[in-house]
Formats: structure tokens, sequence, C-alpha cells
């Protein structure tokens, strides 16, 4: 600091003392907005980072489509922990990317042979503070085989245009409880737990 003031002092005239000074500041400020941008473009990429790890299932939608799939739910037992299942919901994948807008939903089903609870969080983690369970509670359903269901449904469309690619992760968090553990009424029991995408061409 004491060279650039002796540098200063020697500068004999006031507009040149001025635009080296105006300078300074200029790159002193550019340096700290410069080391802002890349923190908040690293916490970005962090927490991106870490909504991709660990994937169970990927989803593709190009057009209007229902798709289904049925989480392994055998190895649920009532423990302290929560169960984190993950899948993706992408508009192109390696060889095709969607050329039409689109719109989507996702509900969740399950049979009621087990007191499991769910919540889904959609391009969050659970930890976040911020974090937002898109599912609005069961609603109970019987089927024409009147087999009853409950059903999970996040009462919202989400939309994947097809100017951009877009990849959003859900992460859906399971709990049973390990209250349950000494209870043998659950002992022989297995829960069907099925995520329903339905995507609908935007008008």
């Amino acid at each position: 600091m004491n060279l650039i003031k002796k540098y200063i002092q020697k500068i004999p005239y006031y507009n040149e003392k001025f635009r080296f000074i105006a300078f300074s500041f200029g790159l002193f400020f550019i340096l700290l907005l410069s080391t802002y941008f890349f923190k908040v473009a690293y916490s970005r990429y962090e927490v991106r980072t870490k909504l991709m790890a660990n994937i169970d299932k990927a989803l593709y939608i190009f057009k209007s489509d229902t798709i289904q799939f049925n989480l392994d739910s055998d190895g649920i037992i009532p423990r302290d922990e929560s169960y984190i299942y993950k899948f993706s919901v992408s508009n192109f994948n390696s060889d095709t990317t969607s050329d039409v807008d689109l719109t989507y939903d996702v509900k969740v089903r399950t049979t009621t042979n087990l007191p499991i609870q769910i919540q889904m969080y959609r391009n969050q983690l659970p930890e976040d503070n911020d974090a937002q369970d898109i599912l609005n509670g069961a609603t109970n359903i019987q089927d024409s085989d009147l087999a009853w269901y409950h059903l999970y449904d996040a009462n919202a469309n989400y939309e994947m245009l097809y100017e951009t690619r877009k990849t959003d992760v859900y992460t859906m968090v399971i709990t049973f409880p390990s209250i349950y553990a000494d209870d043998e009424t659950y002992a022989n029991y297995i829960e069907c737990i099925e995520v329903i995408l339905e995507s609908k061409q935007m008008l």
C-alpha cells in the first residue's frame, strides 16, 4: 500500500493521478465481482452435481405420452432412516431432442399394505433450507377390481420447451417409521409404489 501511495505522489499532474486511482479502483472492483460470480457459479454447480448423483431411473419425454414404472420396494422395512429414490425427466437424450413444447405432471400411486409416508422434491435436495414437498398428501381411490390405492398428486404442470434442453431431478423420500418394527401385522406385506408421468403437447 505504501508503494502505491509513493507512486501516486510522484505523478506530477492531477488528471493523471485521478485516472490512475480510478483505474486501480475499477480493477479492484472487477476482481471482487469476478470472485463473487465464480463462487455463485461454483455453488450452483455443486448443488447440481449433488442433485444428479445416484439417479435410479432416467425418463425421456418427446411427445404426449404416459410413462409408468415401479420402485423396487422388497427391501422396505421399518427403520429410523428414510429411503431415498431419485429419477430424472428430460426432453432429450443422446440421440433425440423433443421438437415440441411439452407439459407434464407426476403422480405416485401406492397400495395400502404398509403405513409408509412419501415426500417428493423437484430440483431440490430434502435437506435444503427452502426444500418444498410437491406432493399434496394422499387421496384414497378404488380401481375397477375394487382394490384400494393411495394417490399422491403434485397438482402442477411443469413445462419443457423444445428450444431448451432440460432435465428435472426428483427425489422421493419414503419413510417407514421404526415404531412398526415389532408389529407383526406388516411382516409379510409388500407395498407396490408406482410413479406415473403424463406428458402433453402445449397448444
